[in-house]
């Protein structure tokens, strides 16, 4: 094919620092569907720092099975801005891009630690590693469902998205399993 040089070449470094020091912020960028890596490739191109969190999935069709990594968050990455100083408009027209999460006018920086606490728990393939994040003997507050805002102690994290916490009801400790989506690291 007339094509097949041109993804052989090595990706440029991702900027890590500019030139006036300004503080950084990692800000949320929504991609078209199924364009994550693609947009993540050409954001690097243009020198914008990213984070593209992955996860392994295994994928059956036709009595074929493959393990592939896609985004943790489909449709989104993070890109590291200084907001005030480098010119972030070149993100809304890059290719695989949507656009600029933002709100009356600016991008919408991620809270302090969210992403940093991501990038600790993602290994060197990229791949996030949720269950780093909770470990058994934290204090837990459910986020949703019938035990809203109950304080409970994590038991057990599972690799299927499953977490046993115990929780305090009527002067018993009572194991219940629930989805960590519905959980929130009590401090």
């Amino acid at each position: 094919m007339l094509n097949d040089g041109l993804h052989d070449d090595p990706l440029p470094e991702p900027a890590k620092h500019l030139h006036d020091a300004a503080p950084t912020r990692w800000c949320v960028v929504q991609t078209h569907q199924h364009s994550e890596s693609l947009a993540e490739r050409h954001l690097l191109s243009q020198n914008f720092r990213t984070y593209l969190p992955k996860r392994k999935r295994t994928v059956r069709h036709a009595r074929s099975v493959k393990t592939v990594f896609s985004a943790y968050f489909d449709c989104y990455l993070f890109v590291s801005l200084a907001l005030h100083q480098q010119s972030w408009y070149p993100i809304n027209s890059t290719v695989g891009v949507r656009k600029l999460v933002m709100s009356q006018g600016l991008p919408i920086p991620a809270p302090h630690g969210v992403v940093e606490s991501l990038m600790s728990a993602t290994d060197d393939d990229g791949i996030l590693h949720p269950d780093v994040l909770l470990r058994s003997g934290q204090k837990i507050r459910v986020i949703d469902g019938p035990f809203a805002d109950q304080l409970g102690i994590l038991d057990h994290v599972g690799k299927a998205g499953a977490v046993r916490i115990l929780l305090d009801i009527m002067n018993r400790s009572i194991p219940i399993t629930i989805d960590r989506s519905k959980l929130a690291i009590y401090s």
